[in-house]
């Protein structure tokens, strides 16, 4: 007897609907864009900056002028590479300028990754895992990646770059140029920019950072939104832009 009860209550257990407010059976909310602003920390980046990077993300999202890029949805998460990676502001949907504010105050407050080496390729992969877990279902996927040196870690950066590209991502590239690295950008040219409607936004020196990024960010949103149509060609005043064919195979070496 004690068998049939345990029997039946666990038939009536399973035949329950299934309880719908549970955070991981709601549907998963559509938005235009998902992005993985992925930033170096490597042992080139000292503590001024770091900040100057950090600034430069949080000034995009404390800034008024955001909401016409949030009107259908976008996704955020920030992440921190270099030996390895860390998620430092996890997946946060936008649809108003106060859900920016409270971005632009989430990441101000980040604390640096320890890292040393410039493991680009592997960031990569982690960087399109994130994309994979984005709790959306984003029309374009995009890594934002910005540094400022080439890959030293053990995979080829152009292998990384089109495996990623083949899971449906867009890889758009921030070198930041320094004397250190003058030809820096033509190597994240031809080994990390890839996928459709990918291009190149160049830093020229940290202290360019913000300017780039919030140029960089505004094309690859805009792009990607029926709300604006924007030509990604040169400023006359930072002729920084580099658009890529989509199907661009150039010359890469590791």
């Amino acid at each position: 007897m004690r068998r049939a009860i345990l029997w039946l209550l666990g038939t009536m257990l399973a035949i329950a609907p299934p309880d719908l407010h549970a955070p991981s059976l709601r549907a998963a909310e559509r938005v235009a864009t998902a992005i993985v602003f992925a930033v170096d920390v490597s042992g080139s980046v000292n503590t001024e900056r770091y900040e100057l990077q950090r600034a430069g993300i949080a000034g995009i999202f404390a800034d008024e002028r955001i909401e016409p890029f949030l009107a259908d949805g976008l996704a955020v998460a920030i992440m921190e590479w270099s030996d390895g990676n860390a998620v430092v502001v996890p997946w946060t949907i936008l649809h108003t300028t106060a859900d920016a504010r409270r971005l632009a105050d989430r990441i101000t407050e980040t604390t640096r990754s320890p890292g040393f080496s410039t493991e680009l390729s592997l960031a990569l992969f982690a960087a399109a895992d994130l994309l994979d877990a984005c709790p959306c279902l984003p029309a374009t996927r995009i890594i934002d990646l910005s540094g400022d040196g080439p890959n030293n870690g053990p995979v080829s950066t152009s292998l990384a770059r089109n495996e990623v590209v083949a899971r449906g991502i867009r890889i758009n590239g921030l070198p930041i140029v320094t004397p250190a690295e003058p030809d820096l950008a033509g190597w994240y040219r031809a080994n990390v920019v890839g996928g459709e409607g990918a291009f190149l936004e160049i830093a020229n020196g940290f202290e360019d950072f913000a300017r780039a990024m919030r140029r960089k960010f505004q094309l690859e949103v805009a792009g990607a939104s029926p709300h604006f149509s924007v030509c990604a060609c040169a400023d006359p005043r930072h002729p920084s832009v580099d658009p890529l064919p989509a199907t661009s195979n150039r010359p890469s070496s590791p």
